[in-house]
């Protein structure tokens, strides 16, 4: 397995990765948009080079040229730009009755994981675990010192994950219609 920064030509293989979080935090916007919709609004997303190592960074782990999962995120300083891109290429899609809104999610000097996925196909090998011990090595050029990212208070084992990482828990807040738990670790 590579771990690598991610192509615009990974973005078909990242987007289902991603879709699966963003239908797992229930947004209204997401009610009414097909699975076709969302992949094209995601997959053009992650085509976009200021969403792979601009604004934000993507990263893969990949078998040959299959893409395993997905870390992608971005130094708090760019949270607002980051969502403006997010609501801009939703708003675009057809099939979206208005844009994603995100926001309000990290804190100053932290490079907020915003995404972490696995495929189905490949979860319970660690490459969770990968990613997230990569992560300090591959962000260590951006504006930070802290680690972020906000798990689902439903979802204990990613949190039991993270918490091996080295991730402590730093405060809550809701996104969507569910409550997380803000955790940071010191790079």
């Amino acid at each position: 397995m590579q771990i690598r920064k991610a192509q615009p030509a990974d973005a078909a293989q990242i987007a289902p990765l991603i879709g699966m979080i963003y239908r797992d935090m229930e947004m209204p916007v997401l009610k009414t948009v097909n699975e076709a919709d969302l992949m094209a609004m995601l997959t053009t997303l992650y085509q976009n080079v200021e969403n792979l190592a601009g604004l934000a960074q993507t990263f893969v782990a990949t078998e040959g040229p299959k893409v395993l999962g997905v870390a992608f995120g971005h130094p708090a300083e760019n949270e607002v730009k980051v969502n403006q891109l997010l609501q801009q290429v939703s708003a675009a899609q057809p099939g979206f009755p208005g844009p994603l809104v995100l926001g309000g999610e990290t804190q100053p000097n932290e490079w907020y994981l915003s995404m972490l996925a696995v495929s189905p196909k490949a979860q319970g090998k660690g490459i969770g675990s990968q990613l997230l011990q990569a992560l300090p090595a591959l962000v260590a050029d951006q504006p930070a010192d802290k680690l972020s990212l906000n798990v689902d208070d439903g979802n204990p084992g990613a949190a039991k994950l993270y918490r091996r990482q080295g991730f402590e828990t730093a405060g809550q807040l809701t996104i969507g219609v569910h409550p997380y738990a803000h955790m940071v670790k010191a790079l």
